[in-house]
């Protein structure tokens, strides 16, 4: 049995002791006794530990051991042992009727139903009725009966609400004379919220607001209590829907004071004589390329020719983690963050101004402190050494993509405007070629799925949106951030040291089938295996459909077929990268893994990560990959809901226009039209002129006159707009 592992994959820290052991009895579908024995022997190695009955992190793996721990693990309930086995019958599949308790997670629907996804990842997801749910709302964690009837799909009703899936909640307040009433953008929630008169903080009818909910009623139909703890403002407002959005998120733009106050008292200039140590290359040619509108920059790059002959490459990157301590203010909040998250009309950092835009920004002509990545290559671009050190750096220029895409297209204004700097350019883009051509040839996928990029007038609202290029300028400064990220991950895995890599594990075999299937009907030509499909073979795919009606389709649906990016403390490479070795390196002032290897690295250097330093380092790795990746989540959810409305609001006065574009998508309720500039709209069924039936195995809607599927192109009219809901209908012309 390997227990800690499923502890850890079903997130059983933090419940009860003997529902642990239950729900491992479920997994390995062991007796009650064997499952005890097994966890008591890590709880008396220190592994994990009884705290208040709850079982959590012990010495080795995170905390100390509570005092009262021995006596509470000896507390047993006897009935919990016909529980686990009540639990394990659901295995049985001659039961024919057997109630059974499920810990999981409630997912509303709009229609007031409910599921509960289990724990227990090896079940399936359980029906509740509304009249079941026992005042349970969406997200919260409850424990559930369910009765396993042979042949019929399970049932349960909630029986424990353990946590609360929602503190706050983003609504339009509605006032009466008498209470006020907020109805909650999550339409998943189910009900509105009572606010009592002199809870409402002044707002005014039919503001949007942020509600902490007081209390909760077992009755499902009655409206928990709440007040209100901020007003965001009136509803039709752009920057109100964007806050809503934050809301929604539990994103902020303020610094809590301590963060706040450490920012203001950070130096803004390095003093040389505190740092005599550090690799100095003041005097070393290095500069910056970044979007005309970046101010956090957080990567330089030089190019130098050694006695040998060879190019050596640095890529430096400011060294945040010299001003951001493990476990200060500004750490737990940098934590809480995880990543800096941008909208059209404003950005939330994830550090303060003062340092993501001033002291740890590498800024022209400044002293800034950095870490260096030195990487030595031969003339066909393969890698014979490379060294990481703590520096002194200062960028020589600031240059944007536009001016160093210009030089490299010989444009001879700026070619002369930038003299100093054109050869070391022009050697940089024939380097970052050859390792484009190198990691092509090893598999890397390359998806040709364009981003937006929404451009604000001075009002605030959208005066146009485009596809955001990926030309020369753009594809250099990829090249050597992934060549610094590969080379600093295989560095530490070599020296088997605790470190957080960015994993891209191989796709589902299940999704790739349908995938695989679907491209066919393009007409792919292939006959790779989905269970174990090489990038290069996924690459070779998407050659085939390059420059069709398909192409963007097809595509976005090979991207949704592959397992999501993520941190992990253990390297099992990147498929997309085609990548044995990768992290995040390259950008500590915005993203928290990167500001957690670089302390690791700083360490390593000196000569510190050994003993209680190394042990609190494995530790912490395995919670800072499981936080960034859900931080990441969240803020790309954040931006992508935020990016809908400014496209709502972009084509809210453009009803009745027509416009080319492909569908993009096919459902049974109609189907989904991508236009030029990204903005993607809803044709339902029921606008749609003829009598339409949904093909489910081929993905089109059929009928007796014109079918619809993925890849058309079709022409389409403006019918309505949503922009609170960043929602546009079309329908065909």
């Amino acid at each position: 049995m390997n227990i800690r592992s499923q502890i850890d994959v079903n997130k059983l820290l933090g419940l009860e002791y003997d529902f642990v052991i239950a729900q491992l009895c479920v997994l390995n579908n062991k007796p009650y006794q064997d499952v005890k024995s097994a966890l008591d022997d890590l709880i008396t190695n220190g592994v994990y530990s009884i705290r208040d009955n709850v079982l959590v992190a012990g010495e080795v793996a995170g905390g100390k051991v509570a005092k009262k721990g021995r006596r509470q693990r000896e507390e047993v309930k006897p009935d919990l042992v016909q529980e686990a086995y009540d639990m394990l019958a659901r295995k049985d599949k001659k039961a024919k009727s057997k109630v059974i308790r499920v810990q999981g997670k409630i997912d509303m629907t709009k229609s007031g139903y409910a599921f509960l996804i289990p724990l227990d990842t090896n079940m399936e997801d359980i029906f509740i009725a509304e009249r079941d749910l026992k005042g349970a709302k969406n997200n919260d964690i409850v424990i559930i009966e369910a009765r396993n009837q042979a042949g019929k799909r399970m049932e349960g009703k909630v029986i424990h609400i353990l946590e609360r899936g929602q503190e706050k909640i983003v609504g339009k307040i509605n006032l009466t004379k008498k209470c006020a009433y907020v109805s909650p953008d999550d339409v998943k929630f189910g009900n509105d919220i009572y606010i009592p008169l002199n809870k409402c903080l002044k707002a005014n009818q039919g503001d949007k607001v942020v509600v902490k909910i007081t209390k909760y009623y077992p009755n499902h139909k009655q409206c928990p209590d709440g007040e209100v703890i901020e007003v965001l403002g009136a509803p039709d407002k752009i920057e109100t829907l964007v806050l809503g959005v934050m809301r929604n998120y539990d994103l902020y733009e303020e610094f809590p004071n301590a963060v706040k106050e450490y920012a203001a008292s950070v130096s803004q200039e390095v003093d040389m004589h505190k740092y005599k140590d550090r690799l100095d290359l003041t005097k070393k040619v290095c500069f910056t390329i970044d979007g005309e509108d970046s101010r956090d920059l957080d990567d330089a790059i030089s190019l130098e020719i050694n006695k040998q002959g060879n190019r050596v490459l640095g890529v430096h990157i400011a060294d945040v983690g010299e001003y951001v301590r493990l476990n200060s203010a500004i750490d737990k909040e940098a934590f809480k963050r995880g990543t800096s998250v941008y909208f059209p009309n404003l950005v939330l950092p994830m550090l303060p101004r003062e340092l993501s835009n001033g002291i740890c920004s590498l800024n022209e002509n400044v002293n800034r402190l950095a870490l260096s990545v030195f990487i030595e290559y031969d003339e066909k671009g393969n890698v014979l050494d490379y060294s990481i050190h703590e520096s002194i750096i200062n960028s020589k220029k600031r240059f944007t993509y536009t001016t160093v895409q210009a030089i490299l297209e010989g444009n001879e204004l700026a070619k002369k405007e930038n003299a100093k700097f054109v050869d070391t350019l022009l050697q940089m883009d024939l380097l970052a070629k050859q390792l484009q051509s190198l990691r092509q040839k090893a598999g890397s996928i390359n998806f040709n799925i364009p981003e937006v990029q929404i451009y604000l007038n001075d009002l605030g609202g959208v005066s146009h949106i485009e596809k955001r290029m990926q030309d020369a300028s753009h594809k250099l400064i990829e090249s050597f951030m992934v060549a610094a990220n590969e080379v600093v991950a295989k560095r530490y895995v070599l020296k088997k040291m605790p470190f957080v890599y960015r994993i891209h594990e191989v796709p589902d075999g299940e999704k790739m089938n349908s995938f695989l299937s679907l491209a066919r009907k393009f007409g792919v030509q292939t006959n790779v295996n989905p269970d174990k499909v090489p990038p290069k073979e996924l690459q070779k795919i998407l050659d085939q459909v390059k420059d069709k009606d398909c192409e963007y389709a097809v595509n976005k649906i090979a991207l949704r077929s592959m397992q999501k990016a993520k941190y992990s403390p253990e390297c099992l490479g990147h498929y997309g990268l085609a990548l044995t070795y990768y992290s995040h390196f390259t950008s500590p002032i915005r993203r928290y893994p990167d500001l957690t290897i670089h302390r690791i690295i700083k360490a390593e250097l000196r000569g510190e990560m050994q003993g209680a330093t190394l042990a609190e380092t494995r530790r912490f790795v395995t919670s800072s990959s499981m936080n960034s990746s859900a931080r990441e989540v969240v803020a790309e959810k954040a931006e992508r809901d935020v990016d809908d409305i400014f496209k709502a609001q972009y084509m809210s006065d453009k009803i009745g226009e027509v416009y080319e574009g492909i569908v993009s998508s096919v459902t049974k309720f109609g189907c989904y039209v991508a236009l030029d500039n990204t903005v993607e709209g809803l044709v339902s069924l029921t606008d749609m002129q003829g009598t339409y039936q949904f093909d489910e195995e081929n993905i089109m809607l059929k009928s007796t006159g014109d079918n619809m599927f993925i890849g058309k192109k079709v022409k389409v009219q403006v019918v309505n707009v949503n922009v609170p809901e960043g929602q546009v209908d079309f329908r065909f012309v």
